[in-house]
């Protein structure tokens, strides 16, 4: 084998580097909805016939559900909040309802309610005009210093720090009764019955332990 000149080695970098960029490097997100789409174009298969993945993809597929499980809402709620005008994007609003201002984050998609005076923001998908309630962890992380730092919005972020006074005496359990109360809300708040579903969740978790399918 001929020994290699300077040229072979640059070109041999040139080559690894590039393939280094491919397998590290995030891809463009049209690329990520055209492997989204591929993947929702597959035969998924029943119980007669196996579909267009198989044994060997398991692996792969698995790995694929928890990446984007797990990365995916950091990513949107970053989007989101960078989004947002810092002039212009951001206001304290009153709350006249009996239930307060409540839902979903618009930023972190994670559950709130507010009385009295809530905080709200418009962003890149929105109408124009329209603003939509944020929780006060993403008005901390978040929010221009220009707003968190005005009074009433210090006096706000005060209130509630730990959203409700704790319920149960073992932390570990109070952390599971809260993440069971937000896994109802945020499931509720997800579709267009909300308030079907709270009236009627506390019937419905009675079966939750017996119930057989």
């Amino acid at each position: 084998m001929s020994p290699m000149s300077p040229e072979d080695y640059e070109e041999l970098i040139a080559l690894l580097d590039g393939r280094i960029d491919e397998l590290t490097k995030p891809i463009p997100s049209k690329q990520v909805l055209r492997f989204a789409e591929a993947i929702r174009s597959a035969d998924s298969g029943d119980y007669a016939r196996r579909g267009f993945y198989g044994e060997e993809d398991y692996a792969n597929l698995l790995s694929v559900q928890e990446i984007v499980k797990e990365q995916l809402p950091g990513i949107l709620e970053n989007i989101r909040a960078h989004s947002i005008d810092s002039e212009g994007g951001w206001r304290m609003s009153n709350v006249d309802a009996m239930d307060g201002d409540h839902g979903l984050c618009a930023i972190c998609r994670d559950p709130f309610q507010h009385f009295e005076r809530t905080a709200e923001v418009h962003l890149l998908d929105m109408h124009a005009n329209a603003f939509r309630g944020v929780c006060r962890p993403c008005v901390r992380n978040y929010a221009p210093l220009a707003f968190t730092e005005r009074a009433d919005v210090r006096e706000w972020l005060k209130q509630n720090r730990e959203v409700c006074e704790s319920l149960e005496a073992n932390p570990k359990t109070e952390k599971q009764r809260v993440a069971l109360i937000d896994a109802v809300r945020r499931h509720a708040h997800s579709t267009h019955y909300f308030g079907d579903i709270f009236r009627s969740a506390r019937d419905w978790v009675k079966s939750a332990a017996g119930e057989w399918r």
